[in-house]
C-alpha cells in the first residue's frame, strides 16, 4: 500500500504486516500480545508501521462510526505494535450515547451490537456496551488499506486532514 509522505513526494509503504489481505490476523476482542502468538508478536512490535517515520496515523473504517488517532509515543515512530495496541484499547471503550443514537433505529445494527456484548459480557462481567461490540461477529482485523473515495466522505468538513489516514478492514470470525 502506498500513501504520499507529507515530506516528499516518494510514496509512503505501509508495512506488509499490516497490510489487508496479507498481514497478521487477529481477533482484536484480546490484546495483542494474547492474540498474536508471542514468538509472532516479539518480531513485529517493533518494526515500524509506515517505511518513513510517522509519528501520527489516522485509522478509519466502514465498520464503525468514530476514527482513532494513533500516535508514536515519545521518541519513538508508529509501530504495528502501537497500532494493535491501540485499536484494542480504543475498542474497549464504552459506546457514547451519541455513539448508541445512531444505531437506536436500525433493528439490525442495534441487534447485532446485543448479541455481541451479551456473548462479551458472560465472560468479562461488564455490562455496558463497548465499542467492541459495535463490530458484531466481525472482530478479525484483516489489515489497513487506503480508500480515498471513503476518506474523502468521512473526512468531517473543517477538520484538518492527517496525511496517514488509513482504514481499518474487519472479518468475521
Amino acid at each position: 500500500m502506498l500513501s504520499a509522505h507529507p515530506l516528499s513526494n516518494t510514496p509512503n509503504r505501509l508495512s506488509p504486516i499490516l497490510q489487508a489481505g496479507s498481514g497478521i490476523r487477529y481477533d482484536i476482542r484480546k490484546p495483542a500480545q494474547e492474540g498474536i502468538a508471542s514468538s509472532t508478536w516479539q518480531q513485529i512490535s517493533r518494526v515500524p508501521a509506515l517505511e518513513m517515520p510517522t509519528f501520527k496515523i489516522l485509522i478509519i473504517s466502514k465498520a464503525f462510526p468514530w476514527s482513532i488517532v494513533i500516535r508514536a509515543p515519545a521518541g519513538s515512530v508508529v509501530t504495528c505494535g502501537t497500532i494493535f495496541e491501540e485499536l484494542h484499547k480504543q475498542l474497549q471503550r464504552h459506546i457514547e450515547d451519541a455513539e448508541w443514537a445512531i444505531v437506536a433505529v436500525d433493528k439490525t445494527r442495534k441487534g447485532a451490537i446485543e448479541k455481541a456484548a451479551k456473548s462479551r459480557q458472560e465472560k468479562d462481567k461488564i455490562n455496558r456496551l463497548k465499542r467492541i461490540d459495535w463490530l458484531g461477529d466481525t472482530s478479525i482485523f484483516e489489515g489497513l488499506e487506503k480508500d480515498k473515495e471513503f476518506e474523502k466522505k468521512r473526512h468531517l468538513p473543517g477538520n484538518a486532514s492527517v496525511t496517514e489516514t488509513w482504514v481499518v478492514r474487519f472479518g468475521k470470525r
